[in-house]
């Protein structure tokens, strides 16, 4: 009931041409013209009642005749988009209409409604027009709305009204910064081997002779010199292999962890044999555009964050997934006892890796010396309170996590 009525009254604003200040202004020149001056016999309030009330009326009608006009013009041009778009980029469309200047006092505003997080700003180009758009969230579309706002200089009256294309808009994630120091390092991998497993290194390390060790092992020179025998044996298996496992959790404010994960696959930093997941998918990918599509197609589907995992998990070799990355959202929520659950039901070796915009603080150096040889790493507590909580969750359940700030690749 309350949606219906908020969705009414928006409705009957945009069409009813007088705003509040219109409607204050009009009822007092109407109070001046026909109650005070008759019984004042002022000549001064008198014109100015009319004056006001007249320029109401002028204005109302300018912005009604600008509005159908507008409307007549813009219902005959095309969508005027491309097939892509990146978030976060100002991107310029060809979708261009009058600029209503020849009214002299009329101005026009123009919004997106559907998609709706997206910011549209107009650009006077040739005596018409230009619509340039932002968008802040990545998705695939098959319906655009645009709203678009006639209104008066003087703030009097004001005209909206709605009009809809047929499209085929892809919105991918804006990358995060190539160069960042957590990408470099997960590219050589992370994952260190047990080191009580087994022993797979070169000869280099030694021990006490123990009975059924091969002959063929013992330091006859060290022997010889120290009576002591001892066997070669190999070190232990430290050498990482590259994590080339990954899945993207959706979930709210998930766009900066998208364009974390979409640097990773175009800069190949999950190995040319990738598998990725991202939630809403119906099959890992296996290539880096594959997977790009899946990160704009989870989009949809934020509010399910971490249920495609098991899904995901039945159609990939166990032995592949011995290490792996999630991508995760920054703000909390039923995402996590779900990816936990995951993660201890199948022993993974698993990092997780948080996208965020913010560039976080950097606190105040301690001294002299160090503020004059390194700068302390930026901080996100006042700027993201909740973070530091789910990164402490995280932790605590033996996940290292890393914090990206998409706009330079700095760790936080």
């Amino acid at each position: 009931m309350k949606q219906r009525l908020s969705r009414w009254w928006g409705f009957a604003r945009r069409i009813f041409p007088l705003r509040v200040g219109a409607l204050i202004l009009l009822a007092l020149a109407l109070l001046i013209v026909f109650v005070f001056s008759p019984k004042e016999g002022d000549f001064l309030l008198y014109p100015s009642g009319v004056v006001a009330a007249g320029l109401i009326g002028v204005c109302t009608l300018i912005v009604v005749l600008g509005t159908l006009s507008l409307r007549r013009q813009v219902r005959k041009l095309g969508v005027g988009l491309p097939e892509s778009i990146e978030t976060l980029a100002p991107n310029g469309t060809t979708f261009r209409f009058p600029s209503l200047r020849r009214w002299l006092v009329l101005d026009v505003t123009l919004e997106w409604i559907d998609p709706a997080h997206a910011e549209v700003r107009l650009e006077y180009l040739d005596g018409v027009l230009s619509e340039v758009v932002t968008i802040k969230e990545r998705g695939r579309f098959s319906n655009l709305t645009r709203r678009f706002t006639v209104k008066d200089v003087f703030g009097l009256a004001q005209l909206s009204f709605d009009l809809s294309w047929e499209c085929a808009l892809r919105v991918t994630p804006a990358a995060a910064k190539q160069g960042a120091t957590l990408a470099a390092g997960r590219s050589q991998g992370d994952a260190m081997a047990n080191p009580t497993g087994r022993t797979e290194g070169d000869m280099v390390e030694m021990r006490q002779y123990a009975h059924g060790d091969p002959v063929r092992h013992v330091l006859w020179k060290v022997y010889a010199r120290s009576r002591k025998l001892l066997v070669r044996m190999p070190e232990r298996a430290l050498a990482p292999g590259p994590v080339n496992v990954a899945f993207f959790v959706a979930g709210p404010e998930d766009e900066a962890s998208a364009g974390a994960a979409r640097l990773y696959l175009e800069a190949g930093l999950l190995g040319t044999d990738l598998i990725f997941s991202a939630d809403g998918s119906t099959s890992p990918a296996r290539s880096a555009g594959e997977a790009i599509e899946q990160l704009v197609d989870s989009g949809k589907v934020k509010a399910n964050g971490a249920e495609s995992l098991e899904t995901m998990a039945a159609q990939i070799d166990p032995s592949r997934m011995h290490s792996c990355l999630f991508f995760t959202p920054p703000v909390d929520g039923p995402w996590r006892e779900k990816m936990m659950s995951f993660v201890k039901a199948r022993g993974l070796d698993a990092t997780v890796i948080i996208g965020v915009d913010e560039a976080g603080e950097r606190p105040a150096p301690k001294g002299r010396l160090q503020s004059f040889l390194f700068q302390p790493p930026a901080e996100l507590d006042s700027q993201r309170p909740g973070l530091a909580k789910l990164r402490a969750s995280l932790e605590a359940e033996g996940l290292p996590v890393r914090v990206l700030h998409r706009a330079t690749g700095q760790l936080l």
